[in-house]
């Protein structure tokens, strides 16, 4: 099974990332090894390697790869985005950190997801120098790369919480035509014509719990002794928690409280990098460049992953418990219909199965062939 998958997955690559036969493979089985166990520990992925080389071996050729392959995050976009099927269409994106601590070393991911079928997917990445927020001139120069590696790409929304306000980075994303929906403070200034400079808490101050609001005409963050941001929209809604929600966007204001729930799906997909899935933060790489290179196996992973699921709730949607919400997400159905496909398929199934999982179709066809759920 595993050399019929790093035949498959092999193929697919090689559209995109220059490797030798040989790295490909080591690739390749470290995808699949991680869908199947759930961990990115080399040393207990190694003995699991269909090989008759000694489990050290298989180690060393673990960690030769991340000594000398560099996978960049565009490289790996490019892979994810064919698989996905998602060429010529829209892109709804979102951005955001995810960080911890590995001894004395701070890991600070920049990154930016995509939204497919309601879940987030990994798409390009960063690994910031030092802790805390990003700077406007690293999330410019992610976006800059994404753009040149998809000269075409159309973006109907960027989305991102409170910490991606700024007047530099507000300004970029609209000299670049980049709709954009960001979160504000409650304390942040804004200034309407014909009014005094209020704080959105003051402007919002009458809205009851699930009342919401969109302020008339384009507004300006900032006070009149301030430099005043670019115009935006505003909307606001005040939360079941009592606290409110505030969000600036470039265009009609109308739908942006829906999209903005979708900023949601970036956060459930670092849950399935971390704890949920792989356990990326049990990785003892600290190397930005070994951390890139693994974040492209995962980004793979992920991709392949919830591509599954989607296919699987196809056939057979995942029930809705009383409290609204699904039994089970489409990342988890997705991994465990892989485990079970990759233990209990016959080679011809696999094969079926492999050849529309990697490529641009959804398996829905090979997985109505096997008999299990």
């Amino acid at each position: 099974m595993q050399s019929i998958f790093s035949n498959a997955l092999s193929r697919a690559v090689a559209k995109h990332i220059d490797l030798s036969v040989t790295r490909r493979e080591t690739l390749s089985w470290l995808t699949l090894l991680i869908m199947q166990h759930g961990t990115i520990c080399l040393w207990r992925l190694a003995a699991y390697v269909a090989s008759m080389a000694q489990t050290d071996s298989v180690r060393r050729r673990f960690y030769r790869f991340f000594q000398f392959v560099r996978l960049d995050s565009t490289l790996a976009a490019r892979v994810v985005v064919e698989l996905l099927g998602l060429g010529g269409k829209p892109w709804v994106l979102a951005i955001d950190r995810t960080n911890w601590d590995f001894g004395k070393t701070t890991i600070n991911i920049l990154m930016i997801s995509v939204t497919w079928n309601g879940m987030g997917i990994p798409l390009l990445w960063m690994l910031l120098p030092t802790a805390g927020n990003s700077h406007t001139s690293e999330r410019t120069e992610l976006l800059d790369r994404l753009r040149a590696a998809f000269p075409d790409l159309k973006i109907a929304a960027l989305i991102g919480d409170r910490e991606f306000i700024g007047d530099a980075w507000m300004a970029y994303l609209q000299r670049q035509n980049i709709p954009f929906i960001l979160r504000l403070r409650e304390n942040q200034h804004v200034l309407r014509e014909g009014y005094a400079a209020m704080s959105i808490a003051a402007i919002a101050r009458h809205l009851r719990i699930g009342e919401r609001m969109i302020v008339k005409g384009c507004c300006r963050l900032g006070r009149h002794d301030e430099t005043l941001f670019s115009p935006v929209r505003l909307v606001m809604m005040r939360l079941a928690s009592g606290e409110l929600l505030a969000l600036a966007c470039s265009g009609s204001a109308r739908h942006a409280l829906a999209r903005y729930r979708q900023r949601w799906t970036i956060k459930t997909m670092f849950g399935n990098l971390k704890t949920k899935g792989f356990a990326l933060e049990a990785t003892h790489l600290t190397d930005p460049d070994k951390l890139c290179t693994l974040l492209a196996l995962l980004a793979f992973a992920v991709a392949l992953t919830v591509k599954t699921g989607v296919a699987m709730a196809r056939l057979h949607p995942i029930p809705v418990k009383n409290h609204g919400r699904r039994a089970r997400s489409l990342f988890a159905l997705g991994l465990h219909t892989l485990r079970k496909i990759f233990v209990a398929a016959s080679p011809d199934q696999i094969i079926a199965f492999l050849g529309q999982l990697l490529s641009p179709k959804l398996p829905v066809k090979p997985l109505l062939a096997l008999a299990f759920r």
